[in-house]
């Protein structure tokens, strides 16, 4: 009765995968014939564009053995990861990938359960994966054997002691040498020259992003045809400026994901706006290959520059009291 109804549901959910052109949610097994205990290593994988709404996405994260049904044991989970990537026909997914260990000791067809994700009102389930799992066989005649007898210790207490100092010599070693080396420590301490203090100068955020920009405009790469390269050197710039003064996070985040983050931080509204159509035209440059014109750029640089020059917070000096 348990696997009609894992037959049924897998048939309902494959149902509802198919329906969805644009999204993938897949489990794949290292193998589906194991021995009990056997560990095997299993991988969630979900492919959906990357023009979906980040805030109406839902994506499963294996943790414990409560989502994979009962017999399964999750032994090891590692952290999921997520990638751009694009397809045949030139369009770009986000690939999102889980991987982890489990076992089961159960004998017999044991299923690991579909596991769902969520894209707005559209719940999609992934493929339930079967374990064909096998005892392990015992020998021909198997028989039980008797306890081994009482052992002599074959060595005398002198012999013994000579054991233990063969094999713990470098303890006496270090308790003769402990004395010395204490002698030495502090006597170095005592006699020890006094370090002259070097004060680095901090160059503040702003200085050095705006530096950056001005050494990506002096290799004119545009006017060279670089435009992939200029664009990828401005945004990476733009990046680690936003993730030192906002404290967001920008590595493999998209355009959208950026903003959104942004959009909860003291940012100048028409400061986001440039901000969005300059790295939406990086974005067409970098993976569409469009071609911008000598205007946009020309202005991207100086988009960047007038950012930075304007949601930059200078530290505020202490004022003395006359």
């Amino acid at each position: 009765m348990k696997r009609l109804l894992y037959i049924l549901f897998t048939v309902l959910t494959a149902t509802s995968f198919f329906a969805q052109e644009d999204v993938t949610v897949s489990l794949n097994a290292g193998k589906n014939k194991i021995e009990i205990g056997e560990p095997i290593d299993v991988t969630l994988s979900i492919d959906y564009p990357v023009s979906m709404n980040t805030g109406q996405i839902v994506l499963p994260l294996v943790t414990d053995s409560a989502k994979l049904g009962e017999g399964i044991e999750v032994w090891d989970v590692q952290m999921p990861f997520d990638t751009i990537a694009e397809t045949n026909n030139g369009d770009f997914i986000k690939h999102y990938e889980q991987k982890f260990t489990v076992s089961t000791f159960d004998t017999g067809l044991v299923d690991i359960k579909p596991v769902r994700a969520i894209f707005g009102t559209d719940t999609i389930y992934s493929n339930a994966v079967t374990l064909t799992v096998s005892a392990t066989p015992l020998g021909e005649q198997p028989q039980l054997k008797d306890i081994k007898p009482i052992e002599e210790d074959p060595f005398s207490t002198w012999e013994k002691i000579r054991l233990w100092l063969i094999n713990n010599w470098w303890w006496l070693t270090l308790l003769i040498l402990l004395p010395f080396v204490i002698w030495g420590i502090v006597y170095y301490l005592k006699n020890k020259p006094e370090k002259e203090v070097v004060i680095k100068e901090i160059i503040p955020l702003d200085v050095r992003i705006y530096k950056k920009l001005e050494e990506i405009e002096g290799k004119k790469l545009w006017q060279n045809g670089k435009y992939k390269k200029y664009y990828s050197a401005i945004t990476d710039t733009l990046r680690s400026y936003l993730a030192e003064r906002y404290g967001v996070s920008t590595f493999e985040k998209t355009t959208s994901e950026i903003i959104e983050q942004l959009k909860l931080k003291p940012v100048p509204k028409d400061q986001l706006i440039q901000l969005e159509k300059l790295l939406r035209l990086a974005d067409m440059v970098k993976f569409a290959k469009a071609n911008p014109t000598k205007l946009e750029n020309e202005s991207a640089i100086e988009i960047a520059k007038e950012f930075v020059e304007k949601t930059y917070e200078k530290p505020q000096t202490p004022k003395t009291e006359e």
